[in-house]
């Protein structure tokens, strides 16, 4: 078998390759064919962590010296799904960015976000966490500010001062660990805080929520997400609504639930998510930038997958890992579809799409579909991911969890009517009647995003065989 470090080291060569040579042709294939070869070794791996974790020793030194990494069941799921959206939106970046600048650098930032984001996922060593955590960061602040107005640097700045605070309450949470344990392994900072002081353990635990819970778009940590998507290329937006906010509440949620088990965080995350729900589907509401509306969605589907995981059963995490795909597939389609609607148009005002959907009918249609599954419609992948949650939520019982069935339920009402409302304008009359439909190679990574929101319903039965041991490294340390 090829080793899992691969996940780690080819995305950092191909990003230095793309470097040393400054060769756009180069750079394009590169970032096309690592994630295809990462996606592939993904599905290689995956038969056998669902049975059972794979440890990686690196450099054959052993822990306390060594880097403890470990392929579990829930990482290679994880790697999977980033390697196959990092490929999308890169062929869709191939149409989208090829009139910007510093496309070679471009996909090099690209292939550094996808070394950090199977970093974090490997890595069970908590200094490593905070690493990967910065490169992931840094990555991404790079992207957002990648269009060099105004607005892209100051929604850029507003990120990095709001992750730099979020990195220094990870590094005291971090420190905490080490004081604590002697050492910097998940599984012996784990141990040590089950007999450590109650009121030290919950210090820890909350500087770690709202440290690397920055990076989640967790309530209430979340403000930089709005400005930094909605100034964004559609393309970043993309990759950080489509993956990586995904990526970093799994390892919030993984890393309380099993290195600060000592302290039941459960309540206050429930709380934390049902906030982010209604926060997100308010803030949506009354937005007329097509982007922004699409960024506070994502805070509120954020909140729903917390909630789903904060239930504390296995149906819960199964139900909240369900939604994250269906999520990754609508989010990445509405904000690629919504990329295209700008370049058309030259605005990011719904009101300026006015009958776009005459002129982009396919686009169009796959962005109403999208819409439709992340609102829940039937016989979408998101009614189903939804009504699990609910279920779920149903099965737990006690107040919180009806509460939260009422609030996910008046949330997506909300949700309805505002991307119907744009749903309207897109295919409201227009005096406008010249074909304006994306480029073949944008269109395919839409079509594909949106195909998983269409027949998602189809991998249900497959995924059931697969989600309880994926669902279980939620809450263990493999």
């Amino acid at each position: 078998m090829v080793s899992p470090m691969l996940f780690i080291i080819a995305p950092l060569a191909a990003a230095f390759v793309m470097i040393i040579f400054n060769n756009r042709g180069l750079a394009i294939a590169l970032s096309l064919l690592t994630p295809i070869g990462l996606a592939l070794l993904g599905l290689s791996w995956l038969p056998f962590t669902l049975v059972q974790a794979q440890p990686i020793l690196v450099a054959s030194i052993p822990a306390p010296l060594g880097i403890p990494l470990s392929l579990d069941a829930l990482g290679t799921a994880m790697a999977i799904l980033v390697s196959a959206s990092a490929l999308l939106v890169v062929l869709y970046s191939t149409v989208y960015m090829k009139h910007g600048h510093k496309q070679v650098s471009y996909y090099a930032v690209v292939m550094l976000l996808l070394t950090a984001s199977f970093g974090l996922v490997l890595t069970r060593d908590i200094f490593n966490l905070f690493v990967f955590f910065e490169i992931l960061c840094i990555s991404s602040y790079i992207l957002v500010s990648w269009e060099q107005d105004g607005a892209a640097l100051e929604a850029s700045f507003k990120y990095m001062v709001l992750g730099s605070i979020g990195s220094t309450f990870l590094l005291v949470a971090i420190a905490l660990a080490y004081r604590v344990a002697g050492s910097l392994d998940m599984a012996s900072v784990a141990t040590a805080f089950a007999a450590a002081p109650r009121g030290y353990v919950v210090l820890a635990s909350v500087m770690f929520l709202f440290g690397i819970g920055v990076e989640a778009a967790i309530f209430p940590v979340n403000t930089w997400l709005p400005d930094a998507h909605s100034s964004a290329p559609s393309s970043v937006s993309a990759l950080l609504s489509g993956f990586v906010i995904e990526l970093a509440l799994v390892i919030t949620f993984r890393v309380l639930s099993t290195v600060f088990a000592a302290v039941n965080m459960l309540p206050v995350l429930q709380v934390l998510a049902l906030a982010g729900v209604l926060v997100g589907e308010f803030s949506a509401f009354g937005q007329k930038d097509l982007k922004r509306m699409l960024a506070y969605s994502s805070i509120s589907q954020i909140g729903i997958m917390l909630f789903a995981f904060s239930l504390g059963t296995p149906a819960g995490a199964q139900a909240g890992l369900s939604h994250l795909l269906m999520h990754a597939g609508a989010k990445s389609a509405l904000f690629l579809i919504a990329g295209y609607f700008i370049v058309r148009t030259g605005s990011r005002l719904i009101d300026d799409y006015q009958g776009l959907g005459r002129r982009m009918p396919v686009s169009a249609a796959l962005f109403g579909l999208a819409a439709l599954s992340l609102v829940g419609a039937p016989p979408l992948f998101g009614f189903f991911t939804k009504f699990q949650i609910l279920s779920a939520a149903a099965e737990a019982g006690g107040v919180m969890a009806w509460f939260g069935i009422a609030v996910i339920l008046f949330g997506t009402v909300l949700e309805a009517v505002y991307l119907f409302r744009v749903l309207r304008v897109l295919f409201g009359s227009s005096e406008q009647t010249a074909r304006a439909e994306m480029e073949w190679p944008a269109l395919t990574a839409v079509a594909l995003f949106a195909a998983l929101v269409v027949f998602g319903a189809l991998l249900l039965p497959t995924l059931s065989s697969m989600i309880g041991p994926i669902a279980d490294g939620l809450s263990t340390l493999h």
